[in-house]
């Protein structure tokens, strides 16, 4: 629903490290509709047609899912 989107991207931006901490961890892409998250090498990594990036770490406490149950890290 557009209400839990809202709530995830909301808590993803309030998690987002920033400066020298958004350079550590690995970038993922969470489909913001699903609440899933693929990594880089992946099929649908940045290819969705909504969702953005951020650390696996951040997408994990705004409560996204890793794509087929396997984490990046």
């Amino acid at each position: 629903t557009t209400a839990t989107q809202a709530a995830t991207q909301k808590a993803a931006s309030a998690t987002a490290p920033t400066g020298a901490a958004a350079m550590a961890g690995t970038k993922v892409w969470v489909n913001t509709p699903t609440n899933v998250y693929h990594c880089p090498g992946t099929r649908w990594y940045g290819a969705t047609k909504k969702g953005s990036y951020m650390t696996e770490s951040a997408a994990k406490a705004a409560g996204a899912r890793p794509a087929n149950g396997k984490a990046c890290s």
